[in-house]
């Protein structure tokens, strides 16, 4: 468990191939190559845990498997690391952003064989619509996707027992969203939250990314969804369903994290072109209204949304990543392993 010390509300700002197919219900899947499918409309079952294991997957010999799970739609496509021994482990969920991928900018995986060389399992998951996943996107919504996080971390206890005393959540831009709201709406209870960039706008202004340049046009956006189901994002190739509108303008995220008692790490960049200044600073008042929480500043300076380097150079992508990953890599330690920070985290 947490050290009491750690209980107070740790925010850390920072401006700046083969699958292997597995039912959660116990039903294997079919191993043909996935295909575009439509979205069920059929109610879905509630899905519980269950695995096979197969020494084809890619990573399988290092502890990283690749894994289809049956979240009552049209599969779950994931990626699971975990540690080479010990038990009860505690367990990382990452979630990535809108129209990204399990991989998140390059930036999970990595951080995925870290956690598990410390001795923390973790699980990344494709959202609706994105990655691999082929489901329609307009399945893509918050409801989803936190049955979506229910159905891993239920997948990694039944499988590897995890401690569920001891969950974290990694989320990015929409993902971090999502992470948000789920330390109130989700099954499992959270013990922190690493959160980069997160697209926290109250209500509808959280998709004030589908037109940064002219925000106000998003309630028109959400009315001709509303007359048509969906709407399309020539910004981002992708169609949004009036579900997600309706979800998004009834979801407050930052009141959550006003109210939640655990660690917090909070990350901007310092070259941010798809939040707003308000959004930003609005979420950054909302983690310091916890009386007892502690603030640690990290400047991105030339890191863009997505915390590689806003200028396209490689070192300085190579060099974010890395910092990045070390500043959360040692919050994670704290925050489940009670490991104290080290002053390497605070290294360029």
């Amino acid at each position: 468990m947490v050290h009491s010390a750690l209980r107070r509300a740790a925010v850390l700002l920072c401006l700046v191939p083969a699958l292997l197919l597995t039912a959660c219900g116990g039903e294997t899947l079919s191993s043909e190559p996935m295909a575009t499918a439509a979205v069920e409309t059929s109610p879905a079952p509630t899905p519980t845990a269950s695995a096979e294991t197969d020494s084809s997957v890619a990573g399988a010999s290092d502890g990283e498997q690749s894994l289809l799970l049956n979240n009552g739609r049209s599969g779950l496509p994931a990626t699971v690391c975990i540690p080479s021994d010990g038990q009860d482990w505690p367990l990382v969920v990452f979630c990535h952003g809108f129209t990204g991928n399990r991989e998140g900018d390059g930036h999970f995986g990595p951080l995925a064989r870290q956690l598990a060389d410390v001795g923390i399992a973790s699980i990344r998951i494709d959202f609706a619509g994105c990655g691999d996943s082929t489901e329609d996107q307009t399945g893509y919504t918050l409801q989803n996707m936190i049955a979506d996080v229910d159905c891993s971390i239920q997948y990694m206890a039944s499988t590897f027992g995890i401690d569920t005393s001891e969950i974290a959540l990694v989320g990015h831009s929409m993902g971090g969203r999502l992470a948000s709201l789920y330390l109130k709406e989700g099954e499992y209870p959270v013990q922190a939250a690493a959160l980069w960039s997160p697209a926290n706008g109250d209500g509808l202004t959280g998709l004030e990314f589908l037109n940064i340049d002219a925000p106000w046009q998003i309630d028109q956006m959400a009315a001709d969804a509303a007359a048509n189901g969906s709407v399309y994002s020539d910004v981002f190739h992708f169609t949004v369903s009036s579900t997600l509108f309706d979800e998004m303008s009834t979801t407050h995220p930052n009141e959550i994290l006003a109210e939640f008692e655990g660690p917090l790490l909070l990350c901007y960049s310092g070259n941010e072109s798809i939040l707003s200044d308000e959004t930003r600073q609005q979420t950054i008042a909302a983690v310091q209204q916890h009386p007892d929480n502690w603030i640690k500043l990290r400047v991105f300076e030339t890191a863009n949304h997505n915390y590689l380097a806003a200028d396209g150079n490689a070192a300085e992508s190579n060099r974010l990543d890395n910092k990045l990953r070390r500043v959360t890599l040692a919050f994670l330690q704290e925050s489940l392993q009670e490991v104290p920070v080290s002053t390497a985290e605070t290294a360029e």
